[in-house]
């Protein structure tokens, strides 16, 4: 092992194992559709979200697909039903172009970044700018307050969510995953190549 203190994150969605089995044209494991989000060579199939490769036409680079996030899906789900019902009337359709006006992610405390329309920002600033929009996307007043609410309660009184094997008395931050405890030291790493251990080196 190579001591560091180097924090490798990673996220991501992948498509379902089941596009692999349709005998379609994939991107990365998403279905290769058009901007219309339609199956070339297969009449009236359609995909969006996780499961295609949405051409991103607001970037001008070819070969630029949409990122499966919940907000192109959920504007892609419309945008297809329009579609359909267009097809079926014998009427033109549209293809789907949005233009993301940024991105937001909570780290959770006062960890955050986010980009709105191109300023970047970090730590409480950039919080306030995720949890705003988060909040702002739920879709009943019950909702927005309960969250509202819990974030209040856990900004005064702390977090009492039972963590399962981590952390559990206080909030984590992302510095606590680097475990730096366990990588080996120079000495150990050159302990264990002069005794010929498997593995070692």
């Amino acid at each position: 092992m190579v001591p560091t203190h180097t924090l490798i994150w990673t996220a991501g969605v992948v498509a379902s194992p089941l596009i692999a089995t349709l005998g379609a044209e994939t991107v990365r494991g998403r279905l290769a559709v058009t901007s219309r989000m339609d199956l070339p060579g297969h009449d009236g199939v359609f995909a969006l979200g996780d499961a295609a490769a949405v051409p991103d036409e607001t970037k001008g680079q070819e070969g630029a697909v949409c990122p499966p996030t919940a907000q192109h899906a959920m504007r892609q789900g419309k945008a297809v039903a329009d579609n359909v019902i267009a097809r079926l009337r014998g009427q033109a359709m549209r293809p789907y172009a949005h233009k993301d006006l940024g991105l937001v992610v909570d780290l959770g405390g006062t960890d955050a970044v986010s980009k709105p329309l191109g300023v970047e920002l970090h730590g409480l600033p950039a919080q306030l700018v995720a949890r705003g929009y988060h909040w702002g996307a739920l879709r009943t007043g019950v909702a927005k307050a309960r969250v509202l609410t819990n974030w209040t309660l856990n900004a005064v009184a702390g977090d009492d969510f039972v963590r399962t094997g981590f952390q559990a008395r206080r909030p984590a931050k992302l510095k606590d995953f680097e475990y730096t405890d366990t990588y080996l030291t120079p000495e150990q790493v050159r302990a264990q190549v002069e005794s010929g251990r498997p593995g070692a080196g």
